[in-house]
Order: C-alpha cells, then sequence, then structure tokens
C-alpha cells in the first residue's frame, strides 16, 4: 500500500479556524506539557516492590 499527495489533499487544505500566523512549532510548544517521572520508581510502585 502507498500513499500519494492525493491521499493527503483533504488535510492539506486551510481551515479558517487555524490560527495560521502561528509557526506549527510554537503551536505544539504550547499544546506540550513538562512530566517530569522517575521511571524506576513508577515501574516499582506498579509491582509493589518498595
Amino acid at each position: 500500500m502507498s500513499f500519494t499527495a492525493d491521499d493527503f489533499a483533504e488535510f492539506m487544505a486551510g481551515d479558517l479556524e487555524d490560527e495560521e500566523t502561528v509557526p506549527l512549532g510554537d503551536a505544539l510548544n504550547e499544546l506540550a506539557v513538562d512530566i517530569e517521572v522517575d521511571a524506576v520508581d513508577e515501574v516499582r510502585d506498579s509491582r509493589g516492590q518498595r
């Protein structure tokens, strides 16, 4: 199975509700959430091995 540009045409069209003056990277950065997790502690907690 392969994709062509035609397959994505409907997703490439502009949306009137989009704020196109904000670069995509900046818009995604506004949505990002920083989460600091100690993975080892979380796995131990999930296994009850504290």
